[in-house]
């Protein structure tokens, strides 16, 4: 598998093909590395699992603290959008995946709308938070009678918990970090051990030069087991592009801000 940063073809933005130059070369280095947390028992480890993660996450901070915080809940919104397949499995009736991207959509709008306009103080960007989505999360396991798939929903649902706290931005870091346990580590995605690596490599190929730039990653990952495989990875798809598309009409739609906006996505 060759090292790709493919999101970056992507025309939706002037920017979509670059990517700081420090964490290009901390997401090729991480690759080529093995790591005992997802089951690889071939390969030197180098490093510990939960080091890369903080590592990478304190790249995407680079250069500006407001976008640094932005790219922290897109990268959220898009695992909370792959793990909706498990919440649809087991409680197709459910509406807390629905409800709380929705919730993120929203709060990225108005965010960026702030970041852009320099008459807007960072404290009035980073206080725009509504939980509403949650307010009924102590009954959603009343339905749930078997532990393994007990232990999966609730893992599940815990994504929308965490996502819904990268809003604030003293919890971002901590919350992406457990969202990030959850899926790569946890059940939340899938039960068991075999294709951890798999996953971990998308998320790093694919869903974090994504968040980088504020675009949707280059594939959609959903297990092949499920039956409605290609129909879950074209709704995802939609729905993260609709999101993207409405984020870079905003950061676009004023020439006064493509300067500033350039050298906030640039490679340095």
């Amino acid at each position: 598998m060759a090292f790709r940063l493919s999101c970056f073809t992507d025309e939706k933005s002037p920017f979509s093909h670059e990517i700081l130059s420090s964490l290009q070369v901390k997401l090729s280095e991480v690759w080529k590395q093995g790591y005992e947390e997802l089951y690889e028992s071939d390969t030197e480890r180098t490093n510990s699992l939960q080091i890369v993660l903080e590592e990478i996450l304190v790249l995407l901070q680079d250069g500006d603290q407001i976008f640094g915080h932005i790219r922290y809940v897109w990268m959220a919104v898009i695992l909370a959008s792959s793990v909706k397949p498990t919440v649809d499995y087991y409680q197709p009736t459910n509406s807390i995946p629905e409800e709380v991207i929705s919730q993120m959509a929203l709060w990225l709008v108005e965010t960026i709308k702030a970041a852009i306009n320099p008459e807007t103080a960072y404290v009035e960007i980073i206080g725009f938070k509504n939980i509403n989505a949650l307010s009924s999360i102590s009954n959603l396991f009343s339905d749930i009678d078997n532990i393994a798939a007990f232990q999966v929903i609730y893992e599940a649902l815990n994504i929308y918990s965490h996502a819904i706290n990268t809003l604030d931005y003293n919890q971002s870091s901590k919350a992406l970090v457990d969202i990030l346990n959850d899926c790569l580590l946890g059940y939340a995605i899938f039960p068991g051990s075999h294709g951890r690596r798999e996953l971990f490599d998308w998320w790093l190929l694919d869903v974090v030069p994504a968040s980088w730039s504020l675009l949707p990653p280059s594939s959609i990952y959903v297990i092949n087991e499920l039956p409605n495989r290609e129909e879950i990875i074209s709704c995802q798809r939609e729905t993260l592009e609709q999101i993207s598309s409405g984020i870079w009409f905003i950061l676009l739609e004023n020439d006064k801000n493509r300067e500033k906006i350039k050298s906030i996505f640039s490679k340095s």
